[in-house]
């Protein structure tokens, strides 16, 4: 199973949504929140080419926003 990896920032209902979806789906997550940690933005913006959160890492598959139903 591919390593999956979620970031955030606080008070995003986007993102929220998000981690709902992948808790009853009973996925195991990273969660990565940008709001609090530099390095987490820097590693959205630069490995992924994200302008915006939630970023879902699945594996080699990167969606960058929250597109409902897991991306």
């Amino acid at each position: 199973m591919s390593e999956v990896k979620v970031y955030i920032k606080d008070s995003c209902p986007h993102c929220s949504k998000l981690i709902s979806e992948l808790k009853k789906q009973g996925t195991a997550f990273q969660e990565f929140n940008v709001s609090s940690s530099q390095k987490a933005l820097k590693e959205a913006k630069e490995k992924y080419g994200a302008d915006r959160v939630p970023v879902l890492v699945e594996g080699d598959k990167v969606t960058i926003g929250y597109k409902g139903g897991m991306g």
